[in-house]
């Protein structure tokens, strides 16, 4: 990473501390780096659970975007909120996948850039896999192939994921438009 990401971090989790979102984990092409080669993202996506639900349900960052405004942090770049250099996207755990790779996410400890150890989550290398799967799109059939050639995803908590979440016709469409062996022979008995 060219960036140093540890003040974004800080500032998302300020947010937890201050109970604008209950829970974050990062997702997407950050978290794949820490498994696997690097691979160009000019965003951080962060996965997100609320402290309190809006009204009626409706999943919206109403909270959020003042809570930013007021630290200064009210430029949009792409499609992302900018903080501290990083465009992030604040994505909704919006299903039972996304929920529960958040709740299993690994808790980590790192030098993001700036030469001193800041704590956040991750998702884990399986279910990055699964909601890869579940995406499809070419970048992400591409990050699952990475995720498999460099041995980092239990193949056995991803085939659990794909089956539990129902993406088998996902796997296969995978399979179809990759070519990659059936490494979780789904045919097979649980």
């Amino acid at each position: 990473m060219t960036m140093s990401m540890d003040k974004t971090l800080e500032v998302l989790n300020s947010m937890v501390d201050d109970r604008v979102i209950e829970t974050y984990v990062i997702a997407g092409a950050v978290a794949a780096l820490l498994y696997i080669e690097p691979t160009v993202t000019e965003d951080l996506d962060i996965m997100i659970t609320f402290s309190s639900p809006s009204p009626g349900g409706l999943v919206t960052l109403g909270e959020i975007v003042p809570y930013l405004k007021e630290r200064g942090y009210d430029r949009w770049e792409k499609e992302g909120l900018l903080i501290e250099g990083w465009p992030v996207q604040f994505l909704p755990a919006s299903d039972a996948l996304d929920v529960e790779a958040l709740q299993e996410a690994e808790e980590i400890t790192e030098d993001f850039g700036s030469g001193r150890p800041i704590t956040t989550r991750v998702l884990a290398a399986h279910h990055l896999a699964a909601i890869a799967i579940r995406t499809g799109r070419y970048k992400d059939h591409a990050r699952v192939i990475a995720f498999f050639e460099a041995d980092v995803v239990s193949v056995d908590h991803l085939r659990d994921v794909v089956r539990r979440h129902g993406l088998e016709v996902k796997w296969q469409e995978f399979l179809e438009k990759t070519g990659h062996a059936d490494v979780l022979d789904l045919n097979s008995n649980p």
